[in-house]
């Protein structure tokens, strides 16, 4: 019987959304009836994150911070540097973990409790537990946004930021198009849904639940593609050691703005945007003429 969750926090220079979500996290340790263990994984930061977890280390408050500095000198790919901390975690469970468990990573640079309250929380947590699902990820709204990790069949079954790339490269005048198609049009809005629950092959989006036997971390690991090491998301990896993986609608995060923005557009916003995106595609197909 699961009796213990751990949250595996992923940082680097986003104090005030750490903050938000630890003190969430700390609210709903109090309301919890599980046990709770919070680790933060570090790299790098320099805004006041590290010495803020070693004290509250020190309280007692949360149980670890585990650094893992210096990735952007040894790898020049994000997903790697991602990889490596990400498994820095799964290491901390598998030194912690005596009984079944729930493993909930978290993107800390994200204000993740935005849209959800503790006693919410918990039950989707108790739901989940007494569901078959082996894993479980948020929509967020008003879209969806890390189609980076997403593999379903119906809604984006390849690698459509790798492909967008690709043609990118190959035909450099229709940039937007590509980019619609394979990336923006894919960015659902919630109410596209009419199920709580969407069965996936792949998912993350800031946030997860996992339940994890003793044993499921000795062959599970974030990992990164040796031929595509920036555009083959390390969660795809991970995500393949377990079955029964769903999307659930009804537990929602804020969209990235960073990630949605063109779908958040007015419609002269989005004109603006593709005339901007045009004028650089002909600036660099110029310069890649004049280079020749």
């Amino acid at each position: 019987m699961i009796q213990s969750i751990f949250f595996i926090g992923m940082s680097k220079n986003r104090f005030p959304n750490l903050k938000k979500n630890i003190d969430i996290l700390l609210e709903f340790k109090k309301i919890s009836k599980f046990n709770i263990d919070i680790c933060v994984v570090d790299s790098d930061s320099t805004d006041g994150t590290k010495e803020y977890c070693y004290n509250l280390v020190k309280t007692n408050t949360i149980d670890s911070i585990v650094e893992v500095d210096n990735l952007e000198n040894k790898f020049s790919s994000r997903i790697e540097r991602l990889s490596i901390s990400r498994n820095k975690g799964l290491d901390y469970i598998k030194e912690n973990q005596k009984k079944p468990s729930l493993y909930i990573p978290m993107d800390m640079d994200l204000n993740l409790f935005s849209l959800l309250d503790c006693v919410r929380f918990e039950k989707i947590i108790e739901d989940f537990i007494d569901s078959e699902a082996d894993g479980l990820f948020p929509y967020s709204t008003p879209y969806y946004y890390d189609i980076f990790a997403l593999r379903q069949q119906d809604w984006v079954p390849g690698n459509n930021l790798l492909t967008s790339n690709n043609l990118k490269k190959k035909f450099r005048v229709m940039s937007f198009i590509f980019n619609y198609f394979l990336i923006f049009k894919k960015q659902r809005n919630v109410d596209t849904f009419s199920k709580n629950y969407i069965e996936v092959e792949s998912a993350f989006g800031g946030m997860g639940i996992y339940k994890i036997q003793s044993n499921t971390l000795v062959n599970s690991r974030y990992d990164v593609s040796q031929t595509e090491v920036n555009f083959y998301s390390e969660h795809i990896f991970f995500n393949a050691s377990f079955n029964n993986l769903f999307i659930s609608t009804k537990w929602n995060i804020e969209s990235p703005i960073e990630y949605t923005f063109f779908n958040s557009f007015s419609y002269i916003e989005k004109i603006i945007y593709i005339l901007k995106t045009l004028k650089n595609d002909i600036k660099h197909l110029n310069k890649r003429i004049n280079n020749k």
